[in-house]
């Protein structure tokens, strides 16, 4: 392909991309208004893209009539993919939990399989877009604007829980292929389309789904996963999450004998301070993992719920708090249970307090996506990384063109101090000579926080991004007619 013809395709992208943004941002505001928390859950949401990725990129059928994959030319192949406990709960990775999955939890998977197979340039390269649909809580009381599920769009932006994280990043990376497909163009190699559940409280919708999205790409295929997440840049690495409750147990007794007794809410408290210790231990220097250097405090324990007592004159006899532990990639998350466990019993020990320690949620490693750019730049050597970073800069510098303020401006290349489904993609869990995997996505504002939003012009240049990217990375070729 000549560098004239990439050209005028790169603008015909563009504009096709353009055309769709209004279609693409009612979509999202259509998804924002779905409330698919872990409490409510994703099926409404997967429902709703099902059903546009059927219409638009599929045959059109009705997929749960059929049961059946499409056997029509240029089109995806759209399934609903259910999460089965039974396949997952011994897997590396898996995270418990103490609900069921049952049939309103599933993955949606859209895959389209390429012609080129004829050994040129490119033609063993594959793409996988994967991105969730569930959402943390939100509750207007907590000081929103507006409600929480009804998006609005004020001064370029929409606001609504989920509108960054992460429905605008899902909207972006699907009508980026809609796009595409409207001018005509296919890809020529291997395109996968995921929608997970659950990568708010586990990443179980991630694991389940992973054999399945990777499923089309044989041993020998270069595959790049794409996941856009809010974060405006390009992550080389995220932290290790565990997730656990610990329940306290006192002595009860009158407040006019306070001291005859135990409080377990006060003493909830002395516990989460000695963790706190154990925080400021993992952030020492000598601790600190390379790829965190020039980060502030990039290791976070956080309390997230507490609950005790029955009676304000009457010392609590029991409490319950869970609690959100960061930890380095390389850690194994059996050593963070054990320094948790230890810490919380001498403490408890101490105070003459009950303890039980549950783990319920993340159970999530630690893990460095991109090991050649650990220190933000490449380490000089040419490989499948280099290769990927490098398009994604090319085609974000394009998509950014129009904006005097981003013109010119490469993606940095940082850490993130949070998890994410990255980690199934990362080299703890597939040949990073054969896979490689980074997040990348629209600039947000509070996300998981009050008035959460999302840029309008930034959503577009993800989309205008990923499309071009899967013109660098699969190659397109015309429609066949019929």
């Amino acid at each position: 392909m000549s560098a004239a013809h990439e050209l005028v395709l790169s603008d015909e992208i563009v504009s096709a991309v353009d055309a769709i943004q209004g279609e693409a941002t009612e979509f999202l505001k259509t998804i924002v208004a779905i409330d698919s928390t872990l409490d409510k859950g994703e099926e409404e949401v997967q429902t709703t893209i099902l059903k546009l990725l059927q219409e638009t990129l599929g045959s059109g059928a009705d997929v749960e009539a059929s049961g059946a994959k499409s056997t029509q030319p240029n089109c995806f192949d759209v399934e609903r993919i259910p999460v089965i406990l039974d396949k997952i709960k011994d897997k590396r990775g898996f995270s418990p939990v103490d609900w069921n999955y049952d049939e309103s939890k599933f993955n949606v998977v859209a895959s389209y399989q390429g012609g080129s197979s004829d050994g040129s340039e490119g033609s063993n390269k594959a793409l996988l877009l994967q991105g969730h649909v569930d959402v943390v809580p939100a509750n207007e009381s907590d000081g929103w604007t507006h409600p929480p599920f009804s998006p609005i769009i004020k001064d370029g932006r929409m606001y609504g829980r989920g509108s960054g994280d992460m429905k605008a990043g899902v909207v972006a990376m699907i009508y980026a292929v809609i796009a595409l497909r409207r001018i005509g163009y296919l890809p020529r190699t291997n395109l996968t389309i995921c929608t997970v559940i659950e990568e708010e409280c586990t990443g179980n919708g991630a694991l389940a789904a992973n054999h399945t999205s990777l499923l089309p790409f044989s041993d020998t295929t270069k595959t790049a996963v794409i996941i856009p997440e809010p974060f405006n840049f390009i992550v080389n690495a995220q932290m290790g999450v565990l997730w656990f409750n610990a329940k306290i147990t006192g002595k009860p007794c009158h407040v006019l004998q306070t001291s005859a007794g135990s409080n377990a809410i006060e003493g909830a408290f002395s516990l989460f301070a000695a963790l706190k210790v154990l925080e400021e231990k993992y952030n020492e220097p000598s601790n600190r993992h390379a790829v965190y250097e020039g980060i502030d405090h990039p290791v976070n324990f956080n309390l997230g719920k507490i609950e005790g007592g029955n009676w304000a004159s009457s010392v609590p006899s029991s409490c319950r708090f869970e609690a959100r532990v960061g930890f380095w990639p390389g850690i194994k998350i059996e050593d963070v249970k054990r320094d948790i466990e230890s810490t919380l019993n001498d403490e408890a020990n101490k105070l003459g307090l009950g303890l039980e320690i549950a783990y319920r949620g993340f159970q999530a490693d630690g893990a460095i996506l991109l090991p050649d750019f650990v220190g933000g730049e490449a380490s000089g050597k040419k490989s499948l990384q280099t290769d990927f970073v490098d398009s994604l800069q090319k085609c974000y510098k394009t998509a950014s063109a129009g904006d005097e303020s981003n013109a010119g401006r490469k993606l940095l290349i940082k850490p993130i101090t949070c998890t994410c489904d990255a980690r199934f993609y990362s080299n703890l869990y597939q040949n990073s000579g054969n896979v490689v995997v980074t997040c990348v996505g629209p600039e947000s504002d509070s996300i998981h926080g009050v008035d959460e939003s999302v840029s309008l012009k930034s959503f577009r240049d993800c989309m205008v991004t990923i499309a071009l990217f899967i013109n660098e990375w699969c190659g397109l070729e015309k429609e066949e007619t019929q």
